[in-house]
């Protein structure tokens, strides 16, 4: 795992870990065949990136940020799709055997065919023509970082980042549980997401500690991300219901709203312990952390 090392400096050094995670999400898409695994991976080495990224955001500048920050969104972009359309067939299976016996007697071969063809023509979208295009944006990526005038106090600039992050999950957490909205939802998660990377980036100046924090935010992005498949379930359980016979459809969205209202709470639960502090509390906790780290 990439993470910062004691001898070097911080804003290099998470650039130098965001140039690792661009590579790697580079080297992923150049097969000859590229497979589930290699967009999965893909997908989550951009992820990384563009969380090392928000934690440059103050010394880089906006312009460059923002124009970085688009160009990894944009790559991973059709990769999305092909992961969404892949997972849908496996949150309908947990689904379905979650909540035995009451499924036991639906009929859904012909959705699950419905998905499987979604699957295959999201799948056959990811073409080499494509995987070499999104491999050019990404090594243009790795070339301007190298050139990026970074200022600033290490500490300052990565700080007002995490602080950046973490006041959003914060803030996601409180709309998400209020409204228990599919959109407010999916927008903490990808906060906590980015707040993981970055603990795991920050992890060397406090290890047992910061590595516990990071994994209660892994936690909680897999209860969202779980809620997040069956939302996009859901959506297409509405777009198909003439794949359904008498109350089979009925059926299948009462488990899945079931399913959603347990993990929802899961994740509320656990995000308000991981977001307690107030952030500027959290942060200078964090700075404490580093400075005591830097100095030893």
């Amino acid at each position: 795992m990439a993470e910062l090392q004691p001898d070097e400096a911080g804003l290099s050094g998470v650039r130098r870990i965001f140039q690792e995670w661009v590579a790697g999400a580079g080297d992923s898409l150049h097969k000859k065949r590229v497979t589930d695994a290699h967009i999965h991976d893909a997908r989550k080495q951009l992820k990384k990136s563009r969380a090392a990224l928000r934690l440059l955001r103050e010394a880089m500048g906006e312009i460059a940020y923002r124009r970085e920050n688009m160009a990894l969104r944009d790559a991973a972009k059709p990769l999305g799709v092909a992961r969404d359309s892949k997972v849908l067939v496996a949150a309908l299976d947990d689904l379905v055997e979650r909540f035995e016996p009451a499924t036991r007697s639906l009929k859904l071969d012909k959705f699950r065919r419905v998905l499987r063809q979604e699957q295959t023509s999201a799948r056959q979208a990811i073409t080499q023509t494509l995987a070499n295009k999104q491999r050019k944006a990404l090594r243009e990526v790795t070339a301007r970082s190298t050139r990026w005038n970074m200022t600033g106090d290490d500490w300052e600039v990565i700080g007002g980042g995490l602080e950046r992050i973490y006041r959003g999950g914060r803030k996601g957490m409180k709309a998400a549980a209020s409204s228990r909205d599919s959109e407010d939802l999916h927008d903490w998660r990808k906060q906590v997401k980015y707040l993981w990377h970055q603990l795991q980036i920050l992890q060397p100046a406090w290890p047992g500690l910061l590595k516990e924090l990071a994994d209660q935010a892994h936690k909680l992005s897999e209860h969202l991300g779980d809620d997040h498949d069956l939302a996009v379930l859901h959506t297409k359980l509405k777009a198909h219901q003439d794949a359904f016979e008498g109350k089979d459809y009925d059926a299948l969205v009462a488990v899945l709203d079931r399913r959603r209202k347990k993990l929802q709470d899961k994740a509320c639960e656990l995000g308000a312990r991981i977001f307690e502090e107030k952030p500027r509390r959290f942060i200078k906790r964090i700075g404490d952390y580093w400075q005591q780290w830097r100095t030893e």
